[in-house]
């Protein structure tokens, strides 16, 4: 282990990754928003997209936490992938719970 010149017996610093809140940090956790949402049709706060999807922020969270909205945390907030709100806008969706209706008794 390589110890800091500052703080003997401390490891030093990683060079390879920026400290949380310095100028290094913000401009990395930019380009990386700026990369995601080009990929993804842009990125919207849960908030907006259970909006947009008629839906709670707590049923966007869970659809998120499933993997159904693509989810991605930059700058500490988590953003939903538009290309994934538009694809679920399309789905043939039923509201209230699903059951079997073959096996319901007659």
């Amino acid at each position: 282990m390589k110890s800091s010149p500052e703080l003997p017996g401390m490891p030093a610093p990683s060079a390879s990754k920026p400290r949380k809140g310095s100028v290094a940090w913000v401009k990395a956790e930019w380009k990386k928003f700026s990369e995601l949402a080009a990929e993804h049709r842009g990125l919207t706060q849960p908030a907006m997209a259970a909006m947009a999807l008629g839906l709670s922020k707590a049923r966007v969270n869970q659809l998120m936490d499933s993997g159904h909205l693509r989810s991605f945390e930059v700058m500490g907030k988590r953003f939903v992938s538009c290309a994934d709100v538009e694809a679920f806008q399309q789905l043939d969706r039923h509201a209230g719970f699903r059951y079997d209706s073959s096996s319901a008794a007659a």
